[in-house]
């Protein structure tokens, strides 16, 4: 008898030469299995429902769209998965050339920053974003927390470390750079915010 799991592989992989060949029945199997999953990934991504369901539909109507061309060698999860991050991706450096879009996603960074704050204590207690603090150049943490975490302006800070506000500029852009790169796998709610800030400041 074998393995569950290798008669689920097989079974898969069916489907997905069924689909290659445009048989709507077997995306139809293939689209049931991994919808939910897909949409809560987009959903920790971007946190709008309304975009992260447009974004969802946009992920699958491109696998029909580009059946014959799936790759044959990639587990279809993993694909699902690099496309949906994409989606979001796309959608984020689009919303940071549109004024509507901009103004939209501040409005959902304020209201999730303040949700955070009522969650966790964002200065003390966040294991993860405080180590990835520390591993950030010392004035460029310095910096980072004078203004993301003890709330002082841009201008405050140039003149406290007696630089220009372009050198502060720089500054907060390559650390928030670090730091959501360094949060991007394990913390995509903390990763909005730092977005947000890249995208908006």
């Amino acid at each position: 008898m074998k393995p569950v799991v290798a008669d689920t592989v097989s079974e898969e992989n069916e489907l997905l030469a069924q689909l290659r060949h445009g048989d709507y029945g077997a995306y139809h199997q293939l689209y049931n299995s991994y919808a939910p999953m897909i949409m809560a990934r987009i959903r920790r991504l971007v946190l709008d429902r309304e975009i992260a369901e447009e974004l969802h539909q946009e992920v699958f109507l491109q696998i029909w769209n580009e059946r014959e061309k799936l790759p044959t060698d990639v587990p279809f999860k993993a694909i699902l998965l690099h496309r949906a991050k994409l989606q979001a991706y796309k959608y984020y450096h689009k919303a940071s050339q549109d004024r509507e879009m901009r103004a939209h996603l501040m409005a959902i960074a304020t209201e999730l920053y303040e949700e955070l704050e009522e969650q966790i204590n964002f200065k003390e207690t966040n294991a993860a974003l405080m180590t990835a603090i520390t591993k950030l150049p010392e004035q460029r943490r310095k910096i980072f927390v004078r203004i993301k975490l003890d709330g002082r302006s841009y201008e405050e800070v140039a003149e406290e470390f007696g630089v220009s506000l372009s050198t502060i500029k720089d500054h907060m852009t390559r650390a928030l750079k670090f730091l959501r790169t360094e949060l991007a796998q394990d913390n995509p709610t903390l990763l909005f915010v730092l977005l947000a800030a890249t995208l908006f400041r």
